[in-house]
């Protein structure tokens, strides 16, 4: 039987068609797994990859920070050494990642405090220290500032005590540092000196700070007022002023001192040679050429009146302008009357810095009389150089209960007066006082 061509020719076309099928499977199957294979390839070099990485400051950027794993065709497309990582920012980079240019970002951040060591603080109250020097060895990247986190406005507080500290970097970290203080405060009042009386004429000027000397073991220049509440500037008499000297921190001590108000004479002479002309006879006749700090007051102003005793002769007259006319006229003539003794007691009183006041009769009835009131050792007493007919001896250091007819007084013109007599403890002969049981 002869075969059909055309049979044949589909038959042939048929095997053909078979095989296409078969190839397009495979391939369908090669292209399936060639896929697969991508996929795999491009989620292993998106997983590896970190897309933004923050680092301290001074840090080094490394690969490591963005791949997670080290791949072939890895590194970096930037050139991260032009990155200066000792400032803070952020910046966009570009990696290479399976021979794929990623881009990433760097942050970098600076998050550490400052650290430093305290410096303990020795001092004086008023003097505080700049905050820098009480802080070394600061370390940081950054600028660091140095500042107290108290006021620490002077004075400080005395004692001993931990003040903190702060340091604070240019972005915005900071550290508590505190540093110990051994604060020494200052207690001490100032000392003062003031002179023991002042002598004034009513309605003159008077020089309250003459002779006064303030010091202060902290405060260069210590205040000092004067009170004079307990003064009557109108009316004669002794009366007490109080120096008060206070110092920068408030310390402040107090003395007194006596105002002696006067009135005014309408003639007078130069009061100071009228002490120049006392002086002389006080250092070289009185006390003979010994010095002054060789006797106690009471020795001075013991020999003081003796010599005016045995060295004026009494004429019942003198002139009473002014006392530095008396006391002139009896230092020259060594003649006069009971003013004269008073005024040259007076003189040679002022000199050896022996406080003074006059004394006059009160009630007068037949003539006036005048004597001196010192004050010794912190109390009045007193003495009259000017001996009576029906007396014997000078006054020296009596009391009110110790004075005779010839010396009442008015008491509420003169200052307090001592109570308990010291008689029994003198000795008018070598001019001494002896010292208390």
């Amino acid at each position: 039987m002869r075969s059909d061509p055309s049979v044949k020719e589909n038959r042939g076309k048929g095997g053909f068609a078979l095989i296409n099928v078969i190839l397009g499977i495979v391939a369908l199957g090669l292209l399936a797994l060639d896929m697969g294979y991508g996929v795999k390839v491009y989620r292993k070099q998106r997983d590896n990859v970190n897309e933004r990485v923050t680092i301290e400051t001074g840090e080094l950027i490394t690969l490591d920070l963005f791949l997670k794993e080290e791949l072939p065709m890895n590194g970096f497309i930037t050139d991260v050494s032009q990155i200066n990582t000792l400032i803070p920012g952020s910046y966009q980079l570009k990696v290479k990642n399976l021979g794929i240019t990623r881009e990433v970002v760097i942050d970098i951040v600076d998050t550490t405090a400052p650290a430093g060591v305290a410096v303990p603080q020795t001092l004086f109250q008023d003097d505080v220290p700049s905050a820098s020097d009480t802080v070394t060895g600061i370390f940081d990247l950054a600028p660091v500032s140095v500042s107290y986190v108290n006021d620490m406005t002077a004075p400080l507080e005395g004692g001993q005590y931990d003040v903190p500290v702060r340091l604070t970097d240019a972005y915005g970290n900071e550290t508590i540092v505190n540093v110990p203080f051994d604060v020494t405060a200052d207690e001490q009042a100032p000392e003062l000196t003031v002179p023991e009386s002042i002598y004034a004429y009513i309605g003159g000027n008077v020089s309250y700070m003459d002779g006064v000397e303030v010091s202060d073991d902290y405060d260069p220049e210590p205040s000092v007022e004067v009170d004079l509440s307990q003064v009557d500037m109108e009316t004669p008499g002794v009366y007490q002023i109080t120096y008060i000297a206070t110092d920068a921190h408030g310390n402040s001590t107090s003395k007194v001192a006596d105002i002696i108000l006067e009135v005014e004479p309408q003639v007078s002479l130069d009061r100071r040679e009228v002490y120049s002309y006392a002086a002389d006879v006080l250092y070289n006749q009185v006390l003979r050429g010994e010095p002054i700090t060789s006797f106690t007051d009471v020795e001075v102003a013991f020999r003081i009146f003796n010599w005016a005793n045995r060295n004026i002769w009494y004429t019942g007259t003198s002139d009473k302008s002014d006392w530095t006319i008396a006391a002139t006229d009896g230092f020259d003539t060594h003649t006069g009357d009971c003013y004269t003794y008073y005024a040259v007691c007076r003189a040679m009183l002022d000199v050896a810095g022996i406080e003074n006041v006059r004394v006059e009769r009160y009630p007068i009835v037949t003539s006036a009389h005048y004597w001196n009131l010192i004050k010794i050792n912190g109390q009045w007493y007193h003495c009259d150089a000017c001996d009576f007919a029906d007396t014997s001896g000078f006054v020296f250091m009596q009391i009110d209960d110790e004075l005779d007819h010839h010396h009442d007084f008015n008491g509420a013109t003169v200052p307090p007066r001592a109570t308990t007599s010291v008689q029994d403890r003198l000795d008018f002969t070598n001019f001494t006082m002896a010292e208390p049981e």
